[in-house]
């Protein structure tokens, strides 16, 4: 019988080092915005996915689209989020201004 590898844990610092901070700071702010309804934090956000996805050459929208295999589908969901994203920045900025 081969003795079983206990799992070591994780030490404090390198349990916070793996953390997705980003993601844990980005959700409560997208909360808040949305309950205050400050949109253009959104646009942001879509606009960042857009510019990801054309760096990567896949998108995902409900299923993972790869720019090589269906280009019109790729560029038409990467045209959609760019667009949505630039409008709702700037008519969330515009009324501030």
């Amino acid at each position: 019988m081969t003795p079983k590898l206990r799992a070591q844990r994780a030490t404090v610092p390198q349990a916070l080092a793996q953390q997705k901070w980003l993601t844990l700071i980005g959700l409560p702010v997208l909360i808040y915005s949305t309950i205050q309804g400050i949109f253009f934090i959104w646009g942001l956000l879509f606009v960042f996915w857009g510019v990801t996805s054309l760096r990567s050459g896949r998108i995902f929208l409900l299923e993972d689209i790869d720019r090589r295999e269906d280009p019109a589908l790729f560029w038409i969901i990467f045209a959609m989020w760019l667009g949505t994203g630039v409008t709702y920045a700037y008519y969330d900025l515009t009324r501030f201004f």
